[in-house]
């Protein structure tokens, strides 16, 4: 075994004696239900508190409340369909907490609201005149209670048109505040992930057509402040593909000296306009990466930025989990933890991670969920692999709980983190 599995394989060692440790463990992973008629699905955005998953089933977009045993179309009660539910988010109107889902139907940008976990759901907020008719693929709506705001971004996808950055608030159905941040041709601009604090992360590309790192922030009907920031290299070259609630840590990809391969990096930004990048910190990685120029994609983090989830190119595809915080950062294989742990439960490997959720479990341990795509069958293959959505379920212990010996173990992977 070359080096980089043995500290791989000491890395899920090391997780299980941590939750051993613990008082309980609350590791699981199931595919998620799909829509009656479908076959395929995939897990796209999850609350912050890993209550309720959206995603796209076959070619319709899903309410999947964690635990449950069915996925619920997402359709207004004006009869609105989603064809795709690309975010979710709870939001606080008149004293009630709102769950908002946003997506696409009939073409166009569109939220949903349900007060009720989707036993019912009011009329849709869409707006058929406004053309900005592309979106992220995952995460893409900020929300938070406590606020009665939403954010949400999209773009018409062709060179030299503006990326659009917008707020929803107001009793339901909200009252939609449109702006937008003009791009010149022959440039071209997308968000990839939107937070709570009206800020969204993304790219633009320079007039030769390279993507660099760009981030909006909402100002009102005013031009959103806008700007890029660096990468691994020093250099706005790479992309933004998530942020945290509170819009201070930016997660993407970018190439590294010596290597133009994308590889993860964690942003943190702030300042005056809210965009200004004040460190980074690249991911931490296996050792193995091979055979994708896009090597490391972190789709999701948690909205204290904390953690963060994506997509490992280790040969093949591969579902991972990010630690960032300073005292336990780590890269962890979810296929092979789910293996180790006797979790797989028909999924022979579980290939992108597109959101992560979780809550505190009142000893400091932090249940962690997190949905995203892997190749499921229910009999061991006998019937074909399909893409199927997954729910898992992680537990990670404060350090202060576990045994000196776990945190030996994960000390040989964090030592890749900053070579």
């Amino acid at each position: 075994m070359n080096t980089s599995l043995k500290r791989h394989a000491l890395l899920i060692t090391a997780l299980v004696i941590a939750a051993g440790a613990a008082t309980a463990r609350a590791d699981s992973l199931a595919a998620i239900p799909t829509l009656a008629g479908d076959t395929v699905n995939e897990g796209r955005a999850i609350t912050s508190d890993g209550q309720f998953i959206v995603g796209l089933s076959g070619s319709r977009g899903f309410l999947y409340s964690v635990g449950g045993a069915s996925s619920t179309y997402v359709l207004s009660s004006d009869n609105a369909g989603a064809t795709i539910a690309n975010g979710v988010g709870y939001r606080t109107s008149g004293g009630n907490t709102e769950l908002i889902i946003s997506g696409m139907s009939s073409g166009y940008v569109t939220e949903w609201m349900t007060a009720d976990g989707g036993a019912t759901f009011g009329i849709k907020r869409r707006n058929t005149s406004y053309t900005y008719n592309t979106m992220p693929a995952a995460n893409a709506l900020g929300a938070t209670t406590g606020s009665d705001a939403y954010y949400v971004s999209s773009v018409i996808a062709s060179a030299g048109n503006p990326v659009g950055l917008n707020r929803g608030s107001g009793p339901w159905v909200a009252t939609m505040t449109y702006s937008a941040k003009g791009i010149t041709t022959p440039a071209a601009s997308q968000m990839n992930g939107v937070s709570a604090s009206g800020k969204a992360a993304g790219w633009r590309t320079t007039t030769a057509g390279v993507k660099q790192n760009y981030v909006l922030n909402w100002n009102g009907t005013a031009t959103p402040a806008n700007g890029y920031i660096n990468g691994l290299l020093g250099t706005p070259v790479g992309e933004a593909f998530s942020i945290s609630a509170d819009g201070t840590a930016v997660f993407g990809q970018s190439p590294i000296t010596g290597d133009t391969r994308n590889w993860g990096y964690k942003a943190t930004i702030g300042g005056a306009n809210g965009i200004t990048e004040t460190g980074i910190t690249r991911l931490s990685y296996f050792g193995d990466e091979t055979g994708s120029t896009s090597l490391q994609v972190p789709y999701g983090c948690t909205a204290d930025g904390n953690f963060a989830v994506g997509m490992d190119y280790r040969g093949i595809e591969k579902a991972v989990l990010w630690s960032t915080k300073e005292d336990w950062s780590f890269v962890l294989d979810l296929t092979e933890y789910a293996s180790a742990n006797s979790l797989l439960d028909g999924f022979s490997r579980l290939n992108r991670a597109y959101s992560i959720g979780g809550n505190a479990d009142g000893s400091g341990n932090l249940d962690l969920v997190i949905t995203g795509t892997g190749s499921w069958s229910p009999d061991g293959g006998v019937t074909p692999y399909t893409t199927r959505a997954f729910v898992m379920t992680v537990m990670i212990p404060e350090p202060g709980t576990v045994s000196l010996l776990a945190l030996g173990l994960f000390g040989l992977l964090v030592s890749r983190r900053r070579k």
